[in-house]
């Protein structure tokens, strides 16, 4: 029985699968030549047929459909039987600590950093996300709670944050972030993020990025990235305060993350890397 794949793309996408070019031609070329047909549907389409299905960036239904979504940096892709990043395969996996190859560090830092000086001026970076007052099931508190409690273990620095500029913030919001001694609300991440002494976030991709710029990371939410983080769900915060000032394998655990546990859209090994990851999830290549 021929094997059928539908993708959900959107025009943009679909025109770059269709013209074999990018992961999304990548991942039709593994799948055809292995005797499988490819139809289309919308991105937002509903699920629907028989044989395999994958989504872009969206949340899966049933066992046959997979996410296929960016990871953080240009280039970089998972195919997930989630699209919830904390439940991805990466997260549930030890980071062996091996050595990597520092140049990918550099060669990102470089490309993400590019005209800006990195120091310790002294504060702590805190890239707040959306729902500020309520505790969501990922996280070990509220981002109101979490900004409280950081000061309160913290008690030299102050907290310089920033909103996220996709969510809509209600007024009560707001209002609850004004007031706070040592905390103060600002604009650009990036030269925030080069000068912290560290950061502290739910689970913002800003603290994988500080890792390009040695920047340790208090996590109070689950992420797929949390393996070298302080994660305030493991030790509790204060001990996840405390480890910030450990020293961490930032240039391996992204070499590791990234060239050993992502897909990449250029290089040799491209459809050999897809195939292995469609099958390990099940599928008959």
């Amino acid at each position: 029985m021929t094997q059928k794949l539908t993708f959900y793309l959107d025009d943009d996408k679909r025109s770059r699968a269709e013209a074999g070019t990018g992961i999304f031609g990548a991942i039709v070329a593994v799948v055809q030549a292995a005797g499988w047909k490819v139809r289309y549907l919308g991105q937002n389409d509903g699920i629907a047929g028989d044989g395999f299905h994958l989504v872009y960036n969206r949340a899966v239904e049933g066992p046959f459909c997979f996410s296929l979504r960016r990871c953080y940096l240009d280039k970089y892709y998972r195919i997930e039987a989630t699209n919830d990043r904390w439940d991805w395969d990466v997260a549930g996996l030890t980071f062996p600590g091996k050595p990597g190859a520092a140049w990918f560090q550099r060669y990102w830092r470089e490309r993400l950093f590019r005209g800006l000086g990195i120091a310790n001026n002294g504060y702590i970076f805190m890239p707040l996300q959306g729902k500020l007052l309520q505790r969501r099931h990922f996280q070990a508190a509220s981002p109101i709670d979490m900004i409280k409690a950081t000061l309160a273990a913290d008690p030299v620095r102050r907290i310089v944050a920033t909103l996220h500029p996709q969510e809509v913030y209600t007024a009560s919001e707001l209002q609850a972030l004004h007031g706070i001694a040592r905390f103060e609300l600002a604009e650009g991440s990036l030269p925030w993020l080069a000068g912290c002494d560290y950061v502290v976030t739910e689970n913002s991709s800003l603290a994988l990025t500080g890792f390009f710029a040695n920047k340790p990371a208090v996590l109070f939410g689950r992420i797929d990235f949390h393996h070298i983080a302080a994660s305030v769900g493991r030790l509790g915060v204060a001990a996840a305060l405390e480890a910030v000032a450990q020293p961490q394998p930032f240039a391996d655990y992204l070499f590791w993350f990234f060239k050993k546990q992502a897909l990449c859209a250029v290089g040799d090994d491209v459809a050999l890397r897809l195939a292995e990851r469609l099958r390990a999830h099940g599928w008959p290549l």
